[in-house]
C-alpha cells in the first residue's frame, strides 16, 4: 500500500535488480535533462524567438500573449516531467516486484510503496 514504509532484511540483489536500479537512475537522469530542456525551449521562444508569434502585431499584444498563453504552457510542460518520471519508475518497481521472490520481492515492494 502506498506510503506504507517497510524494512527489508539483507539480501543479495540479483543481476536483474542491479540492471533495474541502473535503468531507474538513467530515467531520473533523463528526467532531469528533460526538465532542463523544457525550461530553455519555451524561454527561448518567449524572449528570443518573438518572430514565432506573427499574430502579435504590437508590443501590448505580445506582452498579453506571453502572460496568458506561454507561461501556462510552460508551467504545464514542466509539471508533467516529474509525473512521467514517477510513473516510469513505479512501472519498473511493480514489474520487478512481480518477477522476484523473498527479500528481493520485499525490496521492490518497498520501492513501489515509496513511489
Amino acid at each position: 500500500m502506498k506510503g506504507n514504509f517497510c524494512t527489508v532484511r539483507s539480501f543479495k540483489p540479483s543481476a536483474r535488480t542491479l540492471e533495474t536500479i541502473k535503468e531507474m537512475n538513467r530515467i531520473t537522469d533523463m528526467a532531469t535533462l528533460l526538465g532542463t530542456i523544457m525550461t530553455f525551449i519555451p524561454l527561448f521562444q518567449i524572449f528570443a524567438g518573438r518572430k514565432t508569434y506573427p499574430f502579435a502585431s504590437n508590443g501590448n499584444t505580445k506582452k498579453l500573449q506571453i502572460a496568458n498563453s506561454d507561461w501556462k504552457m510552460f508551467a504545464d510542460a514542466l509539471s508533467s516531467v516529474p509525473k512521467v518520471e514517477r510513473l516510469k519508475l513505479e512501472q519498473l518497481a511493480l514489474g520487478m516486484e512481480l518477477r522476484t521472490t523473498g527479500e528481493e520481492r520485499s525490496f521492490w515492494g518497498c520501492v513501489s510503496n515509496a513511489l
